[in-house]
């Protein structure tokens, strides 16, 4: 059982009888409800429904026949991602036990694998043909567990830099995937300056007064990473069906703006635009399959 539906607001969910009851009223009642053909005689179905006007909610995926037989696979709690979007080359692999994919970005020192929401839409392309190469993508995740950190004081000139710095590292991260191996050398190099640095500043420092922006995966799925980073934008929720409190925050973390959804009762701190979000969480994402980018 997913236990993030505790993120959008379904706690009090102890028992697949329960989940059960939870996914038949999307069924009932869908917001959205997509069909894609995935063979001559069979039908990937997508029912979505939203639980909020912020965009949480339930998604439904099943099978349909010839004869209209509907035949459930799997469900996903999920938060729609902002207007924040990455473009760059993106692997969409497909999930070996279930209908569904996964959005791989190769980032040299970090792949970033999460979990794609728009499961019809991606397995109706395919089936017409491969996907463009490069792709664009809007970024969301859901937490169980968060802290709210104070901000590290920073310069206009630091910020600046930073972001100098970020656009270069993302110039040098598509070069090295088109063979520049000199340039993958200078990066290689650069990193461990940079750790060489940060050991010498732990010593004495704690690491939370260094970092504002990091991404490490975390336990044994491939989609979910602790994450640290700023807070650019903070909404607050309920779930209309259980009226349970949820926060969702714009959080900025490396090259990505990820809304992240998680219940109030699991965050600790008050969130503000311009501190730090620090929590493990789901990352998934939706791909503009707009083939003329």
């Amino acid at each position: 059982m997913n236990q993030y539906y505790r993120a959008i607001g379904f706690s009090k969910i102890k028992s697949l009888q329960q989940l059960d009851r939870v996914q038949k009223d999307v069924l009932r009642n869908p917001d959205r409800r997509s069909v894609v053909s995935r063979s001559l005689s069979h039908s990937l179905v997508q029912m979505d429904r939203n639980y909020s006007d912020e965009g949480i909610g339930i998604s439904v995926i099943g099978e349909s026949d010839a004869e209209g037989s509907f035949l459930f696979e799997h469900a996903f709690p999920y938060v729609h991602p902002g207007v924040y979007a990455y473009m760059d080359e993106l692997q969409v692999e497909r999930i070996s036990d279930r209908s569904g994919f996964y959005g791989v970005i190769d980032n040299i020192n970090l792949s970033v694998i999460f979990f794609l929401q728009n499961v019809a839409e991606l397995t109706g392309a395919l089936w017409r043909g491969p996907l463009p190469v490069t792709l664009s993508v809007r970024m969301s995740g859901l937490s169980l567990s968060a802290t709210i950190l104070l901000p590290l004081q920073k310069s206009e000139q630091d910020l600046q830099y930073e972001a100098d710095k970020r656009m270069e590292e993302l110039t040098n991260i598509r070069l090295v995937r088109r063979g520049d191996n000199d340039i993958l050398e200078r990066m290689m190099m650069q990193e461990m300056e940079v750790k060489d640095t940060l050991d010498h500043r732990l010593v004495s420092e704690d690491v939370l007064s260094i970092v504002d922006s990091s991404m490490i995966p975390y336990g044994l799925e491939s989609d979910i990473y602790d994450i640290i980073g700023t807070i650019l934008g903070v909404t607050e929720t309920e779930n209309t069906h259980t009226g349970e409190k949820i926060v969702i925050l714009d959080v900025a973390c490396l090259y990505y703006v990820i809304r992240i959804a998680i219940n109030r009762e699991d965050l600790i701190g008050e969130p503000k635009v311009g501190r730090r979000f620090r929590g493990v969480t789901w990352l998934q994402g939706v791909v503009s399959l707009d083939r003329s980018m």
